[in-house]
Parts: C-alpha cells; sequence; structure tokens
C-alpha cells in the first residue's frame, strides 16, 4: 500500500481503525520509524506528513474441531480527556457534563483536576459537549484529530486559543494577532514578553496544554 498523506483532523486512532489495524501496528512498523521519531506522538500529527498503512495479515489458529472456542478482538475503545479550566486557568472541579460523540452519550463530572473522561468510537471526529455548573450550561462542539505538532505555529496556535489566548482567526503564520497572544500567556507564566514561541514558552504550553 503506498504512503497516506495526512489531511487535515486524521489522526493515527481513526486511520488505522478504518484499515481494519490495530494503532500500534501501523505506528511501530518500520517502514513509520522517522515519522514516529520526528512527532513522538501518534494522535498529533501534521498534514502533509507520510504515513505508511500496512495490509492486514491473515491469522490463522489450530483448533479442535467440535468445540466451542472463544476468540477476543484486541484493541480498546478510545478515550477522550478533557481538561476544564476557568479564565484565570484553574481547574474547574465537579463540573457535570454530558457528552455526545456520534451517537455515544456519557454523562458524568470533572474530577478535583478539572479532568473529564469518557469513551468514544476509534474513528469520532466531533464531541458536542454540554456543561452545567451552578445552574447554568454551556454548549461546545469540539473537533478530534485538529491538533497540530507544538513545533509548528498552527499548534502553537490551537493550544493557545484551547487556554482562551485567541490569535484572531490566524493559521499557520506569526501574525500580530497571534504575538499578542503569546506575550499574554508569557506574562502569566512569567516568562521574558518575546512574542515569539521559543523553547521556553512552548514547553509551559505543552505542560499546561498537556499534549
Amino acid at each position: 500500500m503506498p504512503d497516506y498523506t495526512i489531511q487535515a483532523g486524521d489522526c493515527l486512532l481513526n486511520l488505522a481503525h478504518d484499515h481494519g489495524l490495530r494503532w500500534e501496528s501501523v505506528w511501530n512498523h518500520p517502514n513509520n520509524s522517522q515519522l514516529k521519531a520526528r512527532r513522538g506522538d501518534p494522535n498529533i500529527l501534521l498534514p502533509g506528513d507520510l504515513l505508511f498503512i500496512p495490509e492486514k495479515r491473515l491469522k490463522e489458529h489450530q483448533k479442535a474441531t467440535d468445540q466451542t472456542h472463544k476468540f477476543v478482538r484486541l484493541g480498546t475503545p478510545a478515550k477522550v480527556r478533557l481538561r476544564l479550566l476557568d479564565f484565570e486557568r484553574r481547574p474547574r472541579c465537579n463540573v457535570r457534563y454530558a457528552a455526545n460523540v456520534d451517537g455515544n452519550r456519557s454523562e458524568g463530572a470533572s474530577d478535583g483536576n478539572g479532568m473529564i473522561e469518557f469513551v468514544a468510537p476509534p474513528n469520532a471526529r466531533e464531541v458536542h459537549l454540554i456543561l452545567t455548573e451552578n445552574g447554568r450550561q454551556e454548549e461546545h462542539r469540539l473537533q478530534l484529530g485538529h491538533m497540530d505538532p507544538l513545533d509548528t505555529i498552527s499548534g502553537v496556535q490551537r493550544r493557545l486559543a484551547n487556554l482562551g489566548y485567541h490569535c484572531g482567526g490566524e493559521d499557520g503564520e506569526l501574525g500580530d494577532a497571534t504575538r499578542a497572544a503569546l506575550r499574554a500567556f508569557q506574562r502569566e507564566r512569567q516568562l521574558p514578553e518575546s512574542g515569539e514561541p521559543d523553547d521556553a514558552t512552548r514547553s509551559a504550553l505543552h505542560q499546561l496544554h498537556g499534549s
């Protein structure tokens, strides 16, 4: 099978699922060793990356006839993990949530660190999330698989936006709005306010964003 060119919204989990493979079988294939070393995280790929997707292999088992045999399909459901923060970047604890992912509904509450977690189909593309806190509701639609690597400008911008530092619609270009968002983030994290996505800023973004 020829290399697949990553598109916006792709991640390894949904691509492997669409081809009937486990994501580990794809990610750990020798033909993907350079991509694995460059990106590190199988679910944060950049549009234009080349991913080798191997052919499925037939697996045979020798079993006695006239008996009942049980086979367990490998693989686990995908999980979505989100952290809820307030405008001061403090965890929002005990917030009730209802999540709908392709018709799969989950309900619960955020933990003491603002984290929520729920199961989603491996090929899911969007989460419809409703939060309830102090009698007030918020509705959010979150795209899955649209996080670019942190060493790209678009990856920096999307993490800033997720943390509440909006970049004015700039995407992939380091413009005035993105520099202003970077300076605001750097100020809050007590970093030099350069407006540049330097190593210290990227490290702080990774730590706070969680990816």
